[in-house]
């Protein structure tokens, strides 16, 4: 049987233990209970995270939507300005292959619900693009359009233009068969009028500005006028000292008259013929010889056909034709 101090130390090492193991409780309560405040403040932090990360799921399909009808209406814009221009073509199927990337990475972050910021980043960036094509496009079919009215009245131009050639090609035709009856008229008149083998050749008609000897075409800025052919084989009987006339006539066979006209009378074809000369002068005629009259026009000549006629006093010599504009 233990003794009173043996017990009296049991009971105090009881107590110590009881004292201990009351602390160790408490202290785990308080741990217990610490933990289930954080836990209950790690919820609602989560609960709210949630609430924030739906709310932005909800306003991104909305901007989803809307994106999706500038899309549309991205796309009939590029389908228009592609009818007007094929070259727009290549980048209307660029601005559709964008479009769908853009709405793909719109429907992966829905899905996903990761990296929401980049993806917005990305989606921004993707709908800056399209909104610049968008411009680019505008402004090309503009200038499209700008092209188009220019090239229908360049083509309005050249319809008048190729029109007014047709008509102006006509009246040279006409012009040209006019000349070629009013040759061979001269031509008929000529062998009707000559005498055989007495006749003039290789007659040249030149026409000249001022007192210069610069040749034109110019009705209004022919100033004198100079006519030579050659005499070739003249007959005996022809030889010797002739009266030689240089007479111009327009194309109704009208002379053309100066202030000092030579008149003079010839016979043609056995019958006697008035001439109203621009030039006259007596000519000792040889075998071979080339002649050359020139004269100072009195006045200005109007556009058409002129003939330069070369007379003696038993008939033509020969005649050449001109034409002034």
């Amino acid at each position: 049987m233990r003794s009173l101090p043996e017990k009296t130390i049991l009971l105090q090492m009881n107590n110590r233990s009881l004292t201990i193991l009351a602390a160790i409780l408490g202290l785990l309560f308080l741990i217990a209970l610490f933990w289930g405040i954080s836990r209950n403040s790690a919820a609602g932090d989560l609960q709210s995270q949630n609430t924030e990360i739906s709310a932005e799921v909800d306003q991104l399909a909305l901007l989803r939507d809307r994106l999706e009808a500038q899309v549309d209406s991205i796309g009939i814009a590029y389908e228009s300005a592609a009818a007007d221009n094929e070259a727009l073509r290549g980048q209307l199927t660029e601005a559709q292959e964008t479009a769908k990337r853009a709405l793909y990475d719109m429907r992966q972050a829905q899905k996903s619900r990761k990296n929401d910021n980049a993806v917005a980043y990305q989606m921004r960036l993707q709908i800056e693009d399209l909104i610049n094509t968008r411009a680019s496009l505008e402004t090309s079919l503009a200038e499209l359009t700008a092209e188009n009215q220019e090239l229908r009245r360049a083509n309005v131009t050249l319809r008048q233009d190729l029109s007014d050639a047709k008509t102006a090609n006509y009246n040279l035709e006409k012009k040209a068969d006019n000349l070629e009856t009013m040759t061979k008229s001269m031509e008929a008149e000529i062998e009707k009028m000559t005498l055989g083998a007495f006749k003039a050749t290789a007659i040249q008609v030149d026409l000249f500005k001022g007192k210069g000897d610069k040749v034109t075409a110019d009705a209004s800025r022919i100033r004198r006028l100079n006519v030579s052919f050659d005499l070739t084989d003249v007959p005996n009987e022809f030889l010797g000292v002739r009266p030689i006339y240089l007479v111009l006539t327009d194309q109704s066979g009208t002379p053309v008259v100066s202030e000092n006209p030579v008149r003079a009378k010839v016979i043609v074809n056995g019958a006697a013929m008035d001439l109203i000369a621009l030039e006259g002068r007596d000519v000792n005629v040889e075998k071979n010889q080339r002649i050359s009259f020139t004269h100072e026009l009195d006045q200005k000549l109007a556009g058409g056909f002129y003939r330069a006629q070369i007379f003696t006093d038993l008939g033509m010599l020969g005649a050449a034709n001109v034409q002034l504009r």
